[in-house]
């Protein structure tokens, strides 16, 4: 029995050893961000996809909502700003048509051209978030950012892609709702 408990506390002991190496473990910056980015990725493409492409047109009317972009136009104005702030932090020109106002590429018309262009848009941020590094070095600050001229840094600029992204999301989940249809996030 004692031999047992012996057993037992080395066991716990090593558990709980390997749990507070594990928690030590740093992430940079880059890793952080890149794993918002996945997340937030899979939530804007699976409510993309759960809308039918007949609603893509929808925009509230009642109400408040005079003016509110559709359910296409949230999802392209993602895309649109995905690549423009990933240019800003890549210190290039977006790869892709932004359009006019952030609006995104008039040419992507069709459901399914409007999730391949913001899976793309994700994609491209992927690869912005691989050039930030632990430095707080500024960057020329992209035109459609708020950060004062000379403040923005890779990192807040992400940060800022990422927050813009669930603003929108959340606005998606409101038409899916008023369209009868249960977000995927919500159907588990």
């Amino acid at each position: 029995m004692k031999n047992l408990v012996i057993v037992l506390l080395l066991a716990l002991a090593g558990r709980c050893l390997a749990q507070s190496s594990t928690a030590e473990v740093h992430r940079s910056n880059s890793q952080i961000i890149d794993f918002i980015l996945n997340f937030q990725e899979k939530r804007l493409v699976d409510v993309a996809e759960a809308m039918p492409a007949q609603n893509y047109a929808f925009a509230p009317s009642v109400g408040e909502f005079k003016g509110v972009r559709s359910f296409a136009e949230q999802l392209k104005h993602i895309a649109a700003d995905n690549y423009l702030l990933g240019a800003g932090i890549l210190g290039e020109k977006p790869p892709r048509d932004v359009g006019v106002d952030e609006r995104g590429a008039s040419s992507v018309q069709t459901k399914a051209e409007i999730i391949a262009y913001v899976k793309d848009s994700f994609a491209y941020m992927h690869r912005a978030t691989a050039a930030i590094d632990d430095a707080k070095r500024p960057i020329p600050t992209p035109p459609i950012s708020p950060w004062p001229e000379g403040t923005a840094t890779r990192l807040g600029v992400a940060i800022e892609a990422c927050a813009h992204s669930w603003d929108h999301y959340g606005q998606l989940v409101e038409y899916l709702r008023m369209n009868g249809i249960v977000p995927p996030a919500s159907r588990r």
